[in-house]
């Protein structure tokens, strides 16, 4: 991908409108809030600061993965019609959203907030941050002070702290994922992940028809991140490729034991099951440098590169 992806999508320099946006926690209902030209002034800064940030990432823009557990900073996005990004999409769609008038009533109850922007060319993006941050000052009421002709004068009032960048980004196509984190508990993919866990398990089944996934789809659901891994399986383009040969190979290697059940398939034992799905996941590896058998070696983060 180009390294102006973003830019691509939305002119960050030529920004006609702003809007303040919040979610609240519970009923999940979404608001405008009235804000000043200040206020927008500094959503917008936001915005332009969360685009340098992603071009301050040294590797190359890649797409979100499931299974994948993010270290250091990366450029992430995803199609916005990516399953598991429906939560997202769908803030980027809410359209015209009634004023929340009486704020101060709510604050505590801030999940998000979000700064919804439009170019000079009628595009839009969204800027979305998780709230920790935003509320932080709340507690900090009577011992804030501002510094006004050389006098500390204490703010009485409450205040609010944005953020220098937002989590992500989202435009009509895509969605730029900066702090991977904070994205999975807005768009509630662990939720998502769990509740379609048993389905993507049903599909590895019906496509590789050599294993026995049923002891592994029956609980699923109850190990989170076995379920990321199937659902990372259950999207491979080469999933009906695998091959048989390969994966016992592999197997053998990493300790785990197959039987052959009747109609023929392989089913792994009950403490092997976290390390099939790793197998099949590419998450699993084995290097012999030494000539000496090698060691075999699991990898949490995994990052394509060319040759």
């Amino acid at each position: 991908m180009k390294k102006t992806m973003i830019d691509q999508e939305f002119d960050v320099q030529n920004i006609q409108a702003v809007n303040l946006g919040v979610s609240l926690k519970g009923n999940a209902q979404r608001y405008f809030i009235p804000s000043d030209a200040g206020t927008k002034s500094a959503l917008r800064s936001i915005l332009s600061d969360t685009v340098n940030a992603f071009e301050g990432v040294a590797t190359a823009w890649e797409v979100y993965d499931i299974s994948e557990d993010y270290g250091s900073k990366r450029r992430i996005y995803s199609p916005r019609d990516n399953e598991y990004m429906t939560a997202l999409s769908e803030i980027f769609d809410v359209g015209a959203l009634p004023d929340l008038t009486n704020l101060n009533d709510h604050v505590s109850e801030i999940e998000f907030y979000f700064g919804e922007f439009t170019d000079n060319q009628g595009r839009k993006a969204v800027g979305i941050r998780k709230a920790t941050q935003l509320k932080a000052t709340l507690t900090a009421r009577n011992r804030l002070v501002r510094l006004v002709n050389d006098t500390v004068i204490l703010i009485e009032e409450d205040t609010l702290k944005l953020d220098p960048q937002y989590d992500v980004i989202v435009t009509d196509a895509n969605i730029f994922i900066l702090n991977p984190r904070n994205v999975e508990l807005v768009a509630q993919i662990t939720e998502h992940v769990a509740a379609t866990a048993t389905a993507k398990v049903q599909h590895i089944q019906d496509t590789v028809l050599f294993l026995d996934m049923t002891r592994i789809q029956a609980t699923i659901a109850r190990h989170p991140q076995m379920a990321r891994h199937a659902a990372s399986i259950a999207a491979n383009p080469n999933l009906a490729n695998f091959q048989q040969a390969r994966i016992e190979e592999m197997a053998v290697r990493h300790g785990i034991v197959f039987k052959t059940l009747a109609d023929g398939r392989l089913q792994c034992r009950v403490q092997d099951h976290a390390r099939l799905l790793e197998i099949l996941d590419a998450r699993r590896y084995h290097l012999d440098l030494a000539g000496n058998g090698g060691d075999p070696y699991r990898a949490t983060g995994r990052q394509k590169v060319s040759a």
